[in-house]
């Protein structure tokens, strides 16, 4: 928050600036303390008169303000004990928090005890300033103009105005900015420098600490847009939207159609979308269904624009569906909310002609969905198509209370193959009220279920007989054939437990912020983990079943390591959880075993960004991942172990998956496994093909 020195003023004046908070008195000096420190800039001189506001943490609520005097120097007198937040408003440079923060939820709280002063010493920001003048395509200054500044990591906003000779300055903390102003009396559009409509193409302007970065621009001319929507038939459609977007989807103005379906709107010179929509349909100019296939319209300064567009006509597509391996017909499939209902055909009507995307799938969980892509329509035409669905296995259960054996919903069943189990990223399969669940469809194969509530006060577990466990070996295998439905064993649900715990670093003995843990793993940015460390490396694993679980520690900076120091899931010393209390297990992490490596084509051609992932050969899990550029990579990992890579990586625009395989004697590709040591250094050269 930045305030305009007039409104800090008038906040000055509404609170006593030699500051005793309301109920203070010299009597009850032993029962209060205070927070007193000084303020300096920063190259380490006095900071006089800024405004200094106090919280309380919590609600953040303001409970008194005062400012700096010539010093640099301010008191805040008569608090009760507890804890509080200090903020600063050095207008016009950014505000900030205790200790070097800038946002107040961020701000570090400081305690305060009866009888003692606590000093909170502060020191603002270095910041740069963007300085320069608006004109306009006749030389004219622009006056009265709100710039922003927008820094391109964070987002963050610094803002100025311009004077009567079109001259701006803004005070910014260092960063990479694009700057921005909005030229049109009444408008939201903004232009971007050098003279662009949307931020592809804008300039990023280097903003560092006591130096001032110029920035000159001319305002783009504007030009005018009219248009007409109409239907087939010619009549006005009243009261449509008209989204106008840049080149690039950028939301620029929003206009409804008047009784004769016209509108008018006001745009700087360059290149825009048009989108119509009406109570039930949309479409893009000229006729298009998707953003993609949009004709663009060009705005030219000083000059209209006309453009009309009708509301396409309709079609129908008419589709069968058959078993891809028997040919035999499907009887009951849907899409998009309509279902064939037993009859194997389904028409879907009033489709806009053009081309759409259409996915297919059967309620009963036995095929698995197909997407149909760019069905074409024609209007006032029927689109007949055949499609083939492939078949697949379906694992039916119940879930239930274990203690009382009543059915649980909302808890969610995931099937694994062996060395597949991971977080995955939302759940689908869940159960009903009835606590009845179907997972599927599902490729052939020997399963372990993997049930996770979606309520903390059960907790996860591998399916079992009997019950629960936190071990995947011990779980019941369902066997799953293709077009069948398994009956796998019911499902009964334990009271959860937490794991808590403290990590630190093991070189140092210090906590580690952000380290994520779980009870399995996940692709990077994918799958959630189950907690991450507080700032005091505290973390608290939830809603795990009274069973022994292995838990997993690490992020890019430390070798992953499961619980015991190990490195495999399947050798971990497991953590035993006890249902409604909390079991302690503090963790020391290392820095484990570098691995460096390139990604490369057969060429020699360097893949530009990705993800390598380093595989557990024992269970598959991630044991460790890297981020790739300029074709290079580094992962840190725990040994000794075998692991195997697979990758999601990038060439241009060009993506490539899969698993790393490798070319044995006899020329076949087999799935490469590599030796991690238990200490030092390894290096690897990853040799991918694009096709």
């Amino acid at each position: 928050m930045q305030l305009h020195p007039a409104r800090r003023a008038l906040l000055a004046g509404a609170i006593v600036a030699a500051l005793v908070l309301p109920g203070a008195t010299p009597a009850q000096a032993a029962d209060t303390g205070a927070v007193s420190g000084r303020l300096t800039t920063s190259a380490g001189t006095a900071a006089a008169d800024v405004f200094v506001q106090l919280y309380k943490p919590g609600n953040y609520s303001s409970i008194g303000s005062t400012n700096t005097d010539a010093d640099g120097n301010y008191t805040f007198d008569g608090l009760a004990s507890g804890s509080y937040v200090v903020g600063f408003v050095p207008w016009p440079q950014p505000d900030q928090y205790h200790h070097q923060k800038l946002e107040l939820t961020d701000a570090d709280p400081v305690t305060v005890s009866a009888g003692t002063t606590t000093t909170v010493d502060e020191q603002l920001f270095a910041t740069g300033t963007i300085a320069g003048r608006i004109i306009d395509d006749a030389g004219n200054p622009k006056a009265d103009l709100s710039v922003d500044a927008i820094e391109t990591d964070t987002y963050r906003r610094a803002i100025g105005r311009t004077d009567g000779d079109g001259r701006f300055t803004i005070h910014a903390l260092p960063g990479r900015y694009r700057v921005t102003f909005n030229p049109i009396e009444g408008s939201n559009q903004v232009q971007y420098v050098p003279g662009k409509v949307d931020e592809e193409g804008a300039s990023v302007f280097d903003v560092k600490g006591d130096e001032t970065t110029e920035v000159n621009e001319t305002v783009l001319p504007v030009g005018v847009l009219t248009g007409r929507f109409t239907t087939t038939a010619g009549t006005p459609l009243n009261r449509a939207s008209v989204n106008i977007g840049t080149a690039n989807n950028g939301g620029i103005a929003w206009r409804e159609t008047d009784p004769n379906g016209e509108f008018t709107a006001q745009l700087l010179q360059g290149s825009y979308q048009v989108k119509f929509s009406t109570s039930s349909r949309e479409q893009y100019y000229r006729g298009k269904l998707t953003a993609e296939d949009a004709n663009l319209v060009q705005i030219r300064g000083g000059r209209q624009t006309s453009i009309a567009d009708s509301l396409l006509d309709t079609g129908s597509v008419a589709i069968s569906a058959v078993n891809s391996v028997t040919g035999a017909p499907v009887t009951n499939f849907c899409t998009d909310g309509q279902c064939s209902n037993g009859s194997g055909t389904m028409i879907i009507s009033g489709l806009p002609q053009g081309r759409h995307d259409l996915r297919l799938y059967a309620p009963d969980k036995l095929f698995f969905p197909r997407d149909l892509s760019r069905v074409r329509v024609d209007a006032q035409a029927t689109t007949r198509l055949t499609v083939k669905l492939r078949p697949g296995a379906v694992i039916n259960s119940t879930i239930v209370d274990r203690q009382t054996g009543t059915p649980l919903s909302s808890v969610c069943l995931d099937a694994f193959l062996p060395k597949q189990a991971a977080v995955r990223d939302g759940y689908g399969e869940c159960s009903d009220r009835n606590g009845r669940i179907k997972v599927g469809p599902l490729t052939a194969g020997s399963y372990k279920l993997f049930a996770v509530p979606q309520d903390d006060a059960y907790g996860r577990q591998w399916v079992g007989s009997d019950g629960g466990t936190g071990d995947e070996r011990q779980a019941v295998t369902v066997v799953a054939t293709v077009g069948q439905v398994t009956t796998g064993p019911q499902v009964r649900i334990d009271r959860a437990g937490t794991i808590t715990g403290t990590v630190t670093d093991a070189a140092t003995g210090k906590p580690i912020e952000d380290i994520a843990v779980s009870a399995l793993t996940s692709h990077p940015g994918v799958g959630a983990h189950d907690a991450t460390t507080d700032e005091n490396g505290v973390y608290t694993v939830r809603r795990l079943g009274p069973y022994a679980w292995p838990l997993i520690y690490g992020d890019e900076q430390y070798a992953r390591e499961w619980s015991g120091d190990k490195p495999s899931r399947f050798t971990a010393t497991p953590v035993t959880v006890t249902a409604g209390a909390a079991t302690t297990q503090d963790v020391h992490l290392g820095k484990g075993v570098e691995l460096t490596g390139t990604f490369r084509t057969p060429d020699g051609t360097s893949f530009t960004d990705g993800w390598v992932l380093a595989h557990s050969a024992d269970t598959g899990d991630i044991t460790g991942n890297g981020w790739i550029a300029d074709g290079k990579f580094s992962i840190r990992l725990n040994g000794p172990q075998r692991i195997f890579f697979t990758y999601n990586a990038s060439l241009g625009a060009e993506q490539v998956d899969g698993r790393y395989l490798v070319t044995q004697p006899d020329g076949t590709r087999k799935l490469g496994r590599f030796s991690v040591p238990a200490s030092g250094s390894m290096s690897v050269d990853l040799v991918v093909p694009t096709s």
